[in-house]
């Protein structure tokens, strides 16, 4: 059963029917990751941990300053995806800001993919397959659970694809560098930071 992409493109629709003329067998004998295959899911696995530790000392900021009324206090229990959801409903996020907070967690469908789903390369081509036999996994990265059971739960990606998704993850990255500093400032009595 593949799973399910928003995104799809005829590149990823041909790599799945590469996939659907393969055994799975034989699928498992494709090439393993490469360094460089590693240094990628690295560094994207790695920004979401940064982004999480942001998150954390944000949520951390807002409660302290009272933004959090209904969870005053109980915000160092939270998951890392609860941290996003909580900070996303207070008031304060609207326009780039919201729709940068919604990218961050949007793209960690992605870091679940390369931080809990087996991976190969295809042999001919410059892509990858995901595996998983976690229907836990599959909600984490597609927000469902699969329709029954199947042999091998998997995804596709081409390599490009997933190496254009750094330069976007950095920008958003930097904004959010910038969060605890400006939530710091005090307000200037008009509900600006001064």
């Amino acid at each position: 059963m593949s799973l399910p992409d928003s995104t799809e493109t005829p590149r990823t629709l041909a790599l799945r029917k590469i996939v659907e003329e393969t055994e799975a067998e034989q699928i498992f004998d494709w090439p393993k990751l490469g360094d460089g295959d590693y240094a990628l899911f690295a560094r994207i696995i790695h920004i979401y941990s940064v982004f999480d530790f942001i998150l954390h000392h944000v949520m951390e900021i807002m409660d302290k300053q009272g933004m959090l009324a209904p969870l005053a206090g109980k915000t160092q229990r939270l998951t890392s995806a609860r941290v996003a959801e909580v900070i996303q409903l207070s008031p304060i996020w609207i326009g780039s800001n919201k729709f940068a907070l919604e990218e961050i967690e949007s793209y960690r469908r992605v870091r679940n993919l390369l931080a809990h789903f087996v991976a190969r390369r295809f042999p001919d081509d410059n892509a990858y397959i995901f595996m998983t036999k976690s229907a836990i996994d599959y909600r984490r990265v597609y927000g469902k659970l699969p329709e029954g059971v199947d042999t091998m739960l998997y995804g596709v990606l081409d390599a490009q694809q997933l190496r254009d998704v750094v330069p976007v993850l950095e920008g958003l990255l930097k904004w959010a560098a910038q969060l605890p500093r400006d939530l710091s400032r005090p307000l200037d009595g008009t509900g600006g930071r001064v």
